[in-house]
């Protein structure tokens, strides 16, 4: 055998060689199917859904609720939580209109109060004695009109009983009679007008409350010289009602209006929460505030009912929409991080008995467009007016009832079409 023979025939002996071996070469494994998601799934229900809005505001008095009791004029502290009887008044006490809280030292108004008193006493002689001034030259003119009267019954006296000019200045002493009876009776109005002032200004020295309610913390004490304007103590009443008082953002301003159903707590109100209270939107602001660009908005409460405390922060919520019969589903089905707001629903839904001997109920998912409408967020029910299948293929596409699907609430985040999804049925 040549050598060109040899290496043809070696050749072949490798050639035949490997063909078995490639041919022993083992097929990959086949790929593990993925467990279908546990999930729960429930269908739509028909109920009444309100529409709420939650506000955060501070608890103050209604303005005819609270008053601010203040020093009208200067004047020295001499007594304070005292009334006329002696009872003493403590802080935090509900009081009547009228009581007496702080006394200011009155002696000088007192002092001219007395003067004046006097000085009326003056007043009074000498209208006595302008009356009697009256009186004498009333006497002194009908005297001289008698004598006129005598005289003219006889006109041949050769005598003049009366001169014209006796009697001018009978007439005339009368007028200034008179004139000095008037002023003397203006002075007696001027000096009782002078003691009702002072009158007027002793009371000022007592400071009292200008409405029933509630004293608060006492700010002026015993030898105190007070300006005029000083704030001594307040009173509030918030037996009956209070106001909340709370910040609108525009785009929320205009869904309100006077007179709106509100609920004196959040909505996710606590348990141990108390109890809650109905009222209405009393005021809107028509302007804005220049700091902040929102609006002021008060919701008053009845009191009675909530017993919230002034200056506290409380959470609130507004009816803007009132119930109303929808088909709607759980607010946590709605998937809105995308453009478009989706829900998963599941199909061809199948119950069967699994490897454990255990029924197992499985389905398939499919991710479809949702279009909402009135979302209660108190009982966080969303309503569902329509849902539109993204798919291209109309032999594919989902054309179902909305009424009978079944919507997945817990588990369906990154779940994609013709995903297997599980019930997960809880165990008691």
């Amino acid at each position: 055998m040549n050598v060109s023979t040899r290496r043809c025939a070696v050749l072949t002996a490798f050639l035949l060689l490997g063909i078995p071996l490639g041919c022993s070469t083992t097929a990959p494994p086949p790929e593990e199917k993925a467990p279908p998601a546990t999930v729960k799934w429930e269908a739509p229900v028909i109920g009444a859904l309100e529409e709420w809005v939650e506000l955060i505001g501070t608890t103050i008095p209604a303005p005819d609720r609270l008053a601010k009791v203040t020093a009208p004029i200067e004047g020295r502290v001499v007594s304070v939580f005292g009334d006329s009887t002696g009872t003493p008044i403590l802080e935090g006490q509900r009081i009547e209109k009228g009581t007496a809280l702080v006394q200011l030292d009155s002696t000088v108004v007192q002092a001219n109060l007395a003067k004046a008193a006097a000085a009326q006493e003056v007043l009074l002689e000498e209208q006595k004695q302008a009356q009697f001034a009256v009186e004498l030259a009333s006497s002194e003119v009908e005297r001289l009109k008698q004598l006129k009267t005598e005289e003219e019954k006889n006109p041949s006296a050769t005598r003049s009983l009366v001169s014209p000019v006796d009697r001018l200045k009978a007439e005339y002493a009368l007028k200034d009679a008179q004139s000095k009876l008037k002023a003397a009776q203006g002075r007696i109005v001027a000096g009782i007008k002078e003691q009702e002032s002072l009158q007027a200004q002793l009371k000022l020295h007592t400071l009292s409350a200008p409405m029933s309610g509630r004293v608060g913390r006492i700010q002026v004490v015993r030898g105190q010289t007070l300006s005029v304007g000083t704030v001594v103590t307040e009173l509030v009443d918030l037996e009956q009602t209070i106001d909340v008082l709370c910040y609108v953002p525009p785009s929320l301003v205009n869904q309100l209006q006077l007179g709106f159903l509100a609920i004196s707590s959040g909505l996710d109100a606590e348990p141990a929460a108390s109890p809650a209270a109905e009222g209405q939107v009393v005021y809107i602001a028509d302007q804005a505030e220049p700091e902040t660009g929102n609006f002021a908005v008060k919701v008053r409460f009845a009191n009675n009912e909530a017993h919230l405390r002034a200056n506290k922060v409380q959470r609130i919520r507004i009816q803007t929409k009132p119930g109303r019969e929808c088909l709607n589903i759980r607010e946590s089905a709605i998937q809105a991080d995308e453009e478009n707001a989706t829900v998963v629903i599941v199909v061809d839904i199948k119950t069967a008995v699994n490897a454990e001997g255990k029924a197992e109920t499985t389905g398939i998912a499919r991710r479809v467009k949702v279009e909402t409408g009135m979302r209660d967020r108190t009982l966080h029910q969303i309503e569902i007016l329509s849902l539109d299948d993204p798919e291209k293929d109309p032999q594919k596409r989902w054309s179902g009832n909305i009424r009978e699907a079944f919507f997945v609430v817990e588990g369906g985040q990154g779940l994609q079409t013709g995903d297997t999804v599980k019930l997960d049925v809880d165990v008691d």
